[in-house]
């Protein structure tokens, strides 16, 4: 099910990733029509981080928190890092149902 309108801020969502940047990741979110949110690379994985592709992968599905939504620029703040493996799992298991 895809929802109009906007994800809120700390709400988990699940996305695919679009493409990779040296500054980020960019990610289809698959729960929201036509959203795409921007996961910085301090958000991909705690500590530094010298190669993004080395912890995501484009295609790849993740779930991510939603940091910040600014609709007047359209921008969606996500972190991939803020999730910890239970929440993953069950926010993966209540998308696929």
């Amino acid at each position: 099910m895809k929802y109009s309108g906007w994800p809120e801020p700390g709400e988990l969502v699940v996305g695919d990733v679009d493409e990779i940047a040296d500054f980020g990741v960019f990610v289809d979110l698959d729960e929201y029509e036509d959203k795409r949110g921007l996961c910085h690379i301090s958000e991909v994985a705690s500590g530094w981080i010298k190669n993004v592709r080395d912890h995501v992968r484009e295609g790849q599905t993740v779930v991510a928190k939603v940091l910040e939504v600014d609709e007047s620029s359209n921008q969606i703040d996500l972190s991939i890092k803020d999730v910890n493996e239970h929440q993953r799992k069950e926010t993966i298991q209540d998308w696929k149902n």
